[in-house]
């Protein structure tokens, strides 16, 4: 029962058994460079996805920056608007002597100055006087 298979040593048999293993060489050379193309083309996914991932991570810090730079030139230009408003207002003479007159208690002849109140930024009381002499 045990029937055994014998191999024909013919010039048919011995080229498909050449023509088997030219097929299984070629497959496995097949699957190696396959293997090393895939191998290339995933190194090269994942390069392609860090680069990705710091661009934007480095974009995000960038947005960042560009909004607090951003907020600090809106408050350098809102000073130097006050500033340029001060400038006008210091080349006023009637402002000037506003301000000699409430905070340095500057007063014109024959004038008295009261001072009612150091929260009010309104010009001291005066009082015309006859001249003392």
């Amino acid at each position: 029962m045990n029937k055994k298979v014998v191999k024909l040593l013919n010039s048919y048999t011995k080229r498909k058994e050449t023509e088997k293993k030219v097929l299984s060489n070629e497959s496995r050379v097949s699957r190696n460079r396959m293997l090393l193309f895939g191998s290339i083309l995933l190194l090269i996914a994942g390069v392609l996805l860090v680069i990705a991932l710091h661009q934007n991570h480095q974009n995000s810090y960038l947005k960042e920056e560009v909004a607090v730079n951003e907020e600090q030139l809106d408050n350098k230009i809102t000073e130097a608007k006050d500033l340029e408003q001060k400038i006008k207002q210091l080349n006023d003479d009637d402002y000037i002597m506003r301000i000699a007159r409430s905070e340095f208690f500057l007063s014109e002849e024959g004038e008295i100055v009261f001072n009612l109140s150091e929260d009010n930024n309104d010009e001291p009381v005066t009082e015309e006087s006859g001249s003392v002499e």
